[in-house]
């Protein structure tokens, strides 16, 4: 029986996605600063300093990118769903058409962000978000949130 059972096992394992973030890819990306269209699901990215950089339709699934600066990155068209962005700066950030499913915003700075066509959904998390006045909207729209928010004496 298990003569019949190791071959497919051996099958499934082999076959199956890989559920970390491509070491070359983390390698250019560390040593670069940019890694467009890259697989780093899963990575460990927290409070990397990625001012700038060119993530454009990276797969970030699942990446731990808390307190990361990612002001001024291009991550238009990346794979957010389900990585925790908590307390990142992504203050002008290019989010355009970014997938953000279920994607953990807690004190996020977006700030001046561009989400335009960007798919936000799961749990609300732009409520959570800290600030991002004059960020443009998946519909296009600019925010009106305030940066902070009043308090009545």
């Amino acid at each position: 029986m298990i003569a019949k059972v190791a071959p497919v096992l051996f099958l499934l394992l082999v076959s199956a996605p890989a559920w970390a973030a491509n070491p070359a890819h983390l390698e250019q990306l560390r040593r670069t600063g940019n890694c467009p269209n890259c697989d780093l699901s899963y990575a460990r990215l927290r409070s990397w300093h990625l001012e700038g950089a060119d993530l454009r339709g990276a797969n970030l699934n699942a990446a731990n990118l808390r307190g990361t600066n990612l002001s001024r990155a291009n991550l238009s068209g990346a794979i957010l769903n389900n990585a925790d962005l908590t307390k990142a700066n992504l203050t002008n950030a290019n989010l355009t058409g970014a997938s953000l499913l279920i994607t953990r915003l807690d004190r996020a700075i977006l700030v001046g962000a561009q989400l335009v066509g960007a798919v936000l959904g799961g749990r609300d998390r732009l409520a959570r978000v800290q600030t991002f006045s004059n960020a443009t909207l998946p519909n296009g729209q600019k925010a009106f949130f305030l940066a902070e928010p009043t308090r009545r004496p």
